[in-house]
């Protein structure tokens, strides 16, 4: 039976299906060297890796031992200094002692002039101390040449432990470099065993072509085989050519369809990235917008607290003219309406809720006295009317009144220099009297009752 197109194509569909049969096709095509030739490369990777992995841990041991050595070195070094500061400070006990017999011989031969008679004793008694000194500081001084000596050898043997560490560390350096070149020698032949692997697969290549060559052949027999077998089916492929004219024909519409999608996702994308830098830029504008704005309020904030100083100082200014004006024109007012005065106008402050400009104690033409208060207002509004009122009205302003003497009866009064023409009828309402500078009386007070201490 002759081994067609067809069954060529089952046979590779078979073999995507079955993964053995790929594995078992491989065995049979290719070598052993290469079908390991993956194992090997991963085994000498790994055998590289150990190397440099214990050549890492040599170099910490090395560095650790390196360090073991310079602290033993310090402490011993600090040791031969304590050591030195030990003897420093017995050979000035020595000095000391030398200085204090002195001191005592010093004393001794006074006392050997005062006392001539005892001289021979104490001449004796001193030359055996002196003797005994001279002994106790030979002694001293040869144990301190021997200690220095001592000292001296040791210092030597330190310099040897250390030359030695050196040229321990040198002999390990070359090791460490021996070992290097042997890697390298390793590499090299790795290197080596590459180069002949792949002259092994150029070989192996060569007969692969030559296996595809005949493969080619025996295809080529095979399709002279099938050709003579094809006319029989002129027709089936005639109606496979159709269907795979008509697939080709939907698979195109559906790549121009995924072309066109994809030019309306960049077209898309760059209306989107295009979108988002304008919104960006307007961003940007309004931040900028923004902080002007700011700049701008503070600038304002700040002229406007200048021009609050500055009209709080007009304020000032005026207020003082506008009362002492008030005085003058309440006294005129009151006289004229047959009030005397029984205390000087004053003002009154109350903490943190408001003033009254104007404080007067007055008899009336009756013979009953009363309170006149009055506030001061340069333009008298309606607001100016209902602030006053309130003020008269507050719970703790009432308590304060009450307690400077303010009760019983009350004439609230406005003195101000213009008029808001609102405020007439809003004072009738209210019965507070308005007294301007230039026109006079416009609404007289009427009298308040302001409770007692006590009463309800």
């Amino acid at each position: 039976m002759a081994f067609t197109v067809t069954d060529f194509h089952d046979l590779v569909r078979l073999l995507e299906q079955h993964e053995e049969w790929r594995k078992e096709l491989r065995r049979l095509l290719l070598t052993d060297e290469l079908l390991n030739l993956p194992d090997t490369v991963q085994e000498l990777r790994k055998e590289v890796n150990r190397r440099f992995a214990e050549l890492a841990r040599s170099i910490r041991d090395l560095s650790k031992t390196f360090t073991a050595h310079r602290q033993e070195f310090l402490a011993h070094q600090a040791q031969t200094e304590a050591r030195f500061a030990e003897l420093s400070a017995e050979v000035r006990a020595l000095a000391e002692a030398q200085r204090r017999h002195y001191e005592e011989f010093t004393a001794q031969r006074a006392e050997t002039d005062r006392r001539f008679a005892e001289l021979a004793e104490a001449q004796r008694r001193t030359e055996e101390t002196l003797n005994r000194l001279a002994e106790a500081f030979t002694t001293h001084r040869q144990e301190f040449l021997e200690y220095r000596t001592e000292t001296d050898r040791r210092f030597a043997e330190l310099a040897e432990a250390q030359r030695r560490h050196y040229e321990e560390f040198i002999a390990h350096r070359a090791e460490t470099d021996r070992r290097f070149a042997e890697l390298s020698a390793e590499v090299r032949a790795l290197a080596e065993a590459q180069r002949r692997t792949e002259e092994s697969l150029v070989a192996h290549r060569a007969e692969t072509d030559r296996r595809f060559a005949e493969l080619s052949a025996e295809v080529r027999a095979l399709a002279e085989a099938q050709r003579r077998t094809e006319e029989s089916l002129v027709a089936h492929r005639a109606e496979t050519d159709r269907r795979f004219a008509e697939l080709s024909a939907e698979v195109r519409a559906l790549a121009e369809a995924q072309r066109r999608t994809e030019e309306s996702l960049v077209a898309h994308r760059a209306e989107t990235d295009r979108r988002f830098a304008e919104l960006s830029a307007e961003v940007r504008a309004l931040a900028e917008a923004q902080r002007r704005t700011e700049e701008i309020i503070q600038q304002i904030l700040l002229r406007q607290e200048q021009f609050q100083r500055t009209l709080d100082r007009f304020g000032q200014t005026i207020g003082v003219t506008v009362e002492g004006q008030m005085v003058e024109a309440l006294q005129r007012y009151l006289r004229e309406r047959g009030y005397v005065l029984l205390e000087p106008i004053t003002t009154l402050s109350i903490d943190q809720i408001g003033e009254l400009d104007g404080v007067a104690r007055v008899r009336g033409p009756d013979g009953n006295e009363a309170w006149v208060l009055v506030s001061v207002k340069a333009r008298v509004s309606p607001r100016a009317v209902h602030e006053f009122v309130e003020l008269l009205r507050n719970a703790r302003v009432l308590q304060a009144l009450q307690a400077y003497g303010i009760w019983g009866t009350v004439l609230p009064m406005i003195f101000g220099v213009t008029l808001d023409r609102r405020a007439l009828e809003i004072a009738r309402e209210t019965r507070v009297g308005l007294l301007l500078q230039a026109q006079g009386e416009l609404i007289a007070p009427q009298a308040w009752i302001l409770e007692a201490p006590g009463q309800s």
